[in-house]
């Protein structure tokens, strides 16, 4: 994997982050090169998936600490991905990653986007449950379709923004485009006419409004 490596800054260390820790789904701690030239790695709560990535022609797991082949079924990351997207976002990457890394004040932080017409409310929940009221910071965006409230955990949305801004060295464009099918369907973030593609699911509280 060494050779493929090269095009994209520490993308070992992006997909480790995406990759499972347990033992007790080691298929989910490998990285799958699929037959089609991808590559995908998935925890089950998000995914980190790269078209166009190799020319093997074949198929397998690879595990990403040792390096050895694992045999096994890997989950098919095509179904994850919602058929229908009825919400499309883009906005400063820079600007994104800067906000998940004030509003991350915790480490398992979770943020509330509000999606308005041409910008994003961005609140945390634990200011709100441990002073009464959330830190919130808008941002500019160019939101097409509806309009709802999402939360996601800030360390996901951090590392995907880390991603994309190691990816996108030779880009000069900013933006990262975010599509939403619903407040409970994974979010895909992606970048070069989706080329690279980063999904992560929505985390679902029962504090309607932070």
């Amino acid at each position: 994997m060494t050779q493929q490596i090269k095009g994209i800054k520490n993308l070992n260390k992006h997909l480790k982050r995406a990759a499972s820790n347990f033992d007790s789904r080691p298929i989910l701690k490998c990285v799958h090169y699929g037959t089609d030239g991808s590559i995908s790695v998935t925890d089950s709560h998000r995914m980190l998936l790269i078209k166009q990535f190799h020319t093997l022609e074949k198929e397998f797991n690879q595990d990403l600490t040792t390096m050895q082949i694992v045999e096994g079924v890997y989950p098919d990351v095509s179904r994850f991905i919602p058929s229908d997207f009825g919400t499309e976002i883009t906005i400063s990457l820079s600007v994104l990653i800067r906000i998940m890394k004030a509003l991350g004040t915790k480490a398992n932080e979770i943020v509330q986007w509000e999606l308005l017409e041409n910008k994003i409310i961005f609140r945390n929940q634990s200011d709100k449950m441990y002073y009464g009221e959330p830190i919130e910071i808008s941002a500019n965006a160019n939101i097409i379709g509806e309009k709802f409230t999402i939360c996601f955990s800030a360390k996901y949305i951090k590392e995907c923004c880390e991603f994309f801004m190691d990816a996108k060295e030779r880009y000069a464009v900013d933006n990262v485009t975010v599509k939403m099918a619903s407040p409970i369907r994974p979010a895909v973030f992606t970048i070069d006419e989706s080329k690279y593609s980063y999904l992560v699911t929505p985390v679902r509280t029962s504090i309607r409004t932070f």
